[in-house]
């Protein structure tokens, strides 16, 4: 390796980790017995939070809070449970702080999604992913539930005089399924300002702007900016009180009896860290660690558990790793133990989803991302021994958290890609990788500087943010594209509904024997598409209403730039950027059926389109030859083909016009992902035949993937394929799944095959790639009997799961999925 492998290619070169990328640091006793641990730990749901919610409404206090601006009020009600809520810390684990009060646990959220549970109240322990409660703990389940039904966010957006039919088509998940109605969270704050300042700059500065009541420029505070000041102050106590509770149960399991010295001398420097940080600057690498940790447990109590990341900890604690090492406090054996000890933290959370909605989100994957490699503001490449590190971390742990993300330009270093490379072929189903060039262009379209969209971290699965400038609700919600299709072709109705004016579901259209081009399709296309589209930012801009007097985020605004100096809140428009995301499900079935229905009827006039739409709402009754020769023998996108690329171009641009021509109520952009997380099953069983051979209710693709079984010319086809559409306003990104054979990547000749495979796809324009390096047979036995192979990872969408948490027809998919081989 040269020396010019990165900025830091001295230390490597004394590496062996770095030096060889198919090496891997053993894993310690003690992240072994953590890992243990928690696979051995069954899922529970955590009342904790909701108990300490009602009880701060019920006291005086809470009671005097009503009185209070809104945003003071609920900072007054989080410190409560910041302050309220028992601290507990595991065995062996270097980073403390418990996200709930299960060592596994699903936290109830009364303002967001979570009364959805009650509905599977009677068989929770029977359930796919069962949840283990005693029964005195499902009568305060139930009895909490019913207390949030006033409280949540979804109630005071909906239930209002003249929205039953925003309700209606929000509830029944068909069109599109709005998840702002949980929550927004799906954000990368700025935790190097909590590193590198502390929380304490904050809060001295809301400190003198309320003195001064004034902001900098002079201009005088008005109420809403008080009370936005007063609860970042309110908020950082919150989080003092928080791990100030830690530090003394440190103290305390430190001074008991038969504690071994070490472990005593371990629970003190955690104790000592979470006294200092996250208020002060973080003095070393295991506290920089600690102080995001604690901040990332305020910002779950605070909004909820989905896409909460940490982003380019590579760039953040590099500082603080490379001062630990001069001093002699540190060897990279032990960092990577401090770092596997952070991340198996991650492991701790769940989501709560009723069967119902786990079909949309199958696998209980909650996406905490962090983001390695990539380049500065200024360009220039800043991989460095952290990012190599955070690879050897999970490489010790291989567990469905955390979200592991690697970015890719033209001068990442060889030795980094191929252990990123050696890392995804372990068969854990990470990291994704992002391609600087095309994120980066995508991200300027949505109104970024080029140096802040060159500092991008991902969200969660796939999405964006400028890593702390950047308030994006990156998941508000996801959108039925082929759904549309079908509409156009029926008058905008669904195929099988009567012919009702009170029961039509899209836009009026033309019957199919006036759309007598494929211009006319496409025109009716578009028009049930922004339709859709429409009545879905309608819904989601009465949650964004809702949010702003009801769900303030005072933790979120703190780390978000833009907010202090404005004094806004978040939810108020404070964030630098703002930004609302919609994500696609079924964009190649939307394609590929453009593609089939323009072949059929207007190129080739085999029939009227009107015949054709007969033979869809008959779901191909009698029609099993065309089916299949559309199905099989017609050009599919994920080959290569341009003409089968091009439709599914023309679907995208069609959904991101309709989705980038709004703005959200804080006066930030509309921008377009494409990925689906599970939707496109949800969404499948609403959906009609399509004209490219899919049966009714058959699941829908999956991404920027094609049809499942579909990509028949290997992997570099399908390479070619998403890469040659453009993703230039795709500002919250996409997924492209890709599975592989796992006997094809083994050693430092496999890394390097599959490290140059995704080189020349990043080479191509290609945006995002997910390898799933799996063995098929192994996860059909996995199916048969879940205990012979426990602790499987794959990819999902997105997220990653355990094989053994996602619904049948899931894991049905993943096992599926063209297995590509590479010659």
């Amino acid at each position: 390796m040269g020396k010019t492998a990165s900025p830091n290619s001295a230390i490597q070169e004394a590496n062996p980790y770095l030096e060889n990328p198919c090496l891997f640091p053993q894993a310690s006793d003690r992240i072994l017995a953590i890992k243990a641990e928690l696979m051995a730990e069954p899922y529970s749901i955590c009342l904790e939070r909701p108990s300490l919610l009602f009880e701060f409404r019920e006291s005086k206090n809470g009671k005097a809070a009503k009185n209070l601006h809104p945003a003071e009020a609920r900072a007054l009600m989080l410190a409560h449970i910041m302050r309220r809520r028992r601290p507990r810390i595991y065995n062996h684990e270097l980073i403390i702080g418990n996200m709930s009060s299960k060592r596994i646990g699903a936290n109830f959220y009364p303002e967001g999604g979570s009364l959805n549970i009650l509905e599977d109240l009677l068989h929770l322990e029977n359930r796919q992913i069962p949840f283990k409660l005693a029964p005195m703990e499902k009568a305060e389940l139930l009895r909490l539930g019913l207390k949030s039904i006033p409280v949540s966010i979804g109630g005071k957006a909906l239930l209002k005089p003249g929205r039953f039919s925003h309700f209606l088509d929000f509830f029944r998940a068909k069109r599109y399924f709005v998840t702002e109605e949980a929550g927004i969270s799906h954000q990368a704050g700025n935790y190097s300002e909590v590193v590198s300042h502390g929380l304490v700059k904050a809060d001295l500065y809301a400190r003198d702007r309320l003195e001064a009541d004034a902001l900098e420029d002079g201009t005088r505070l008005n109420a809403d900016q008080r009370a936005f000041y007063k609860s970042v102050r309110t908020i950082i106590l919150g989080i003092r009180n928080m791990a100030s509770n830690l530090a003394a149960e440190a103290e305390k399991k430190a001074a008991a009896q038969g504690v071994a010295l070490e472990r005593r001398k371990e629970l003190l420097e955690a104790a000592e860290a979470c006294l200092h940080a996250p208020y002060y600057p973080a003095r070393t690498f295991k506290e920089g660690l600690q102080a995001c940790w604690l901040v990332h447990m305020a910002m779950n109590l605070e909004d909820f558990e989905q896409g909460l990341s940490f982003g380019r900890l590579d760039r953040i604690l590099l500082p603080l790793y490379k001062a630990d090492l001069k001093k002699g406090l540190l060897t990279y054996e032990k960092a990577v133990e401090i770092m596997a000890s952070f991340q198996l933290k991650t492991c701790e959370t769940i989501p709560i989803y009723s069967e119902r909605i786990d079909q949309y989100f199958s696998g209980n994957g909650v996406a905490q991302g962090i983001t390695v490699g990539g380049v500065n503001g200024g360009g220039r490449d800043c991989t460095n021994e952290l990012s190599g590190l955070v690879l050897d971390a999970f490489s010790q742990i291989k567990t469905r958290e955390p979200a592991l993300h690697v970015r890719v330009h033209k001068k990442t270093p060889p030795w980094f890609l191929e252990k990123a490379a050696a890392v995804a072929a372990l068969g854990c189903g990470k990291p994704s990788f992002f391609g600087d060039k095309a994120v980066i262009k995508a991200l300027e379209n949505t109104g970024m500087s080029k140096p802040h969209a060159r500092d991008y971290a991902v969200i969660g699965c796939v999405e964006m943010a400028s890593q702390g400038r950047t308030y994006n609700s990156s998941d508000a919600a996801l959108f039925n594209l082929p759904l549309c299709l079908e509409l156009a072709l029926n008058q905008g109705y669904r195929f099988g509904s009567r012919r009702i004016p009170a029961l039509r579901f899209g836009a009026p259209t033309p019957p199919a024997e006036e759309l007598r081009t494929f211009d006319h399709v496409l025109k009716a296309f578009k028009t049930q598409v922004r339709d859709s589209v429409n009545e879905m930012a309608k819904v989601i801009t009465m949650m964004e209403q809702a949010y702003r007097v009801h769900r303030t985020t005072p933790v979120n605004s703190v780390i978000t730039q833009g907010c202090l100096e404005c004094g806004k809140d978040v939810t108020w428009g404070g964030a630098m950027y703002d930004l609302t995301s919609v994500q696609v499900a079924g964009l190649a079935d939307a394609g590929d059926s453009l593609y089939a229905l323009k072949r059929v009827v207007f190129d080739e006039k085999r029939m009227s389109l009107k015949a054709f739409v007969d033979i869809l709402k008959s779901n191909w009754k009698d029609q099993e030859k065309l089916r299949q020769e559309v199905s099989q023998k017609f050009p599919r996108y994920g080959n290569g083909d341009q003409d089968a690329d091009r439709m599914t171009q023309i679907a995208a641009d069609v959904y991101t016009e309709a989705v980038t021509a709004h703005k959200n109520s804080r006066g930030g952009q509309y921008i377009a992902g494409i990925y689906s997380m599970t939707c496109h099953h949800g969404f499948g069983k609403a959906t009609g035949a399509l004209p490219n051979g899919r049966p009714a209710g058959y699941r829908l693709s999956n991404g920027l993937s094609p049809v499942d079984g579909v990509d028949k010319k290997g992997p570099t086809a399908v390479l070619q394929s998403a890469a040659s559409l453009d993703s230039s306003q795709w500002g919250n990104c996409c997924a492209l799944n890709i599975k592989f054979d796992g006997n094809q990547f083994k050693g430092t000749k496999g890394a390097k095959i599959l490290s140059g495979l995704i080189t020349a796809y990043m080479n191509m324009g290609g945006m995002q790639i997910q390898p799933n390096i799996l063995d098929a047979e192994t996860l059909r036995e996995a199916k048969e009997d879940p205990g012979a192979h426990p602790g499987i990872v794959v990819r999902v969408a997105g997220y990653c799961a355990y094989f053994n948490d996602l619904q049948p027809i899931v894991q049905d998919e993943v096992i599926s999925r063209t297995t590509h081989i590479i010659h």
